[in-house]
């Protein structure tokens, strides 16, 4: 009598997503599976049909990297019903189905003249925060939740550096400010609900599209910031542990592949410059 959501439903019961390093974006993954019918399957008949009949529903809202993680994130589920739950399946269905081909990584970052355009559109736009968003978001390598959830009391002048108490990776941690970071900071005007940025993520989407669109810069999102900020910091010399510092991976495997993307002219110019 089993339904797939009653795994689900137990699984966040008992906390065991709480085990993962990411477990409020697991968290938040299985509340969107229980808005799907594959979750109203009996356990018994799941199979690999039902399976790609539920890629090719969500493969129209999302990409394939992420079906990849729902499609692993059902098969822990079973796993731990098989394992933990004395729930009995001669085969966990989801090993029968191929995961999708995920795509290249992104490496966009700004080029040429692109910051000093971007920069410009931005301050000119309506929303009186934006520049100083992107200038410090390049500056700290910041995500873009972490970036609308910062508050002045997490702001250590003395130290020059930001307390971020809740990450993507559900740890807290504590990045280091340059001296332009900080100066952004101390040009804000302290507000009563102690945010440093108070838009939400559909107003900031909103108006860096219309700057965007003025700089003329096509193919750019919020989120390339971020590379183009760890990509500037191996530039300016920075090792991989203290780019991780800033940009907060756990491992230096993701920070490398799609968040770092160094200028060949300019790693050529250091080579002459170096005598090599």
């Amino acid at each position: 009598k089993l339904l797939l959501a009653d795994l689900l439903k137990r699984y966040l019961s008992e906390n065991k997503h709480k085990k993962m390093k990411s477990w409020r974006m697991y968290e938040f993954r299985i509340r969107i599976l229980l808005q799907d019918t594959i979750t109203d399957i009996n356990l018994l008949r799941i199979s690999s049909k039902h399976l790609a009949e539920f890629r090719d529903r969500k493969l129209k809202e999302v990409g394939p990297a992420t079906f990849n993680k729902y499609l692993s994130l059902i098969s822990v589920v079973i796993d731990t019903a098989m394992q933990d739950w004395g729930i009995y399946l001669s085969v966990n269905p989801c090993r029968l189905i191929k995961r999708e081909k995920e795509p290249i990584p992104r490496d966009r970052v700004l080029v040429k003249d692109e910051y000093s355009r971007l920069i410009e559109a931005c301050s000119k736009s309506n929303n009186k925060y934006l520049k100083k968003m992107v200038q410090f978001s390049i500056e700290t390598a910041i995500r873009k939740g972490e970036l609308l959830q910062m508050r002045h009391e997490h702001i250590n002048f003395n130290k020059r550096t930001l307390l971020i108490p809740f990450t993507k990776i559900g740890r807290p941690r504590t990045i280091p400010l340059s001296s332009k970071a900080i100066e952004i900071l101390q040009s804000m005007p302290r507000r009563l609900d102690g945010k440093v940025f108070p838009l939400t993520i559909d107003s900031l989407r909103s108006c860096f599209k219309i700057a965007k669109r003025k700089a003329k810069i096509d193919g750019f999102r919020w989120h390339d910031l971020r590379r183009h900020a760890c990509s500037l910091l191996f530039e300016k010399g920075f090792n991989v542990p203290e780019v991780q510092v800033f940009s907060g991976h756990r491992t230096s495997t993701i920070l490398l592949s799609t968040y770092t993307k160094l200028d060949a002219e300019k790693i050529a110019r250091k080579l002459i410059k170096g005598g090599y």
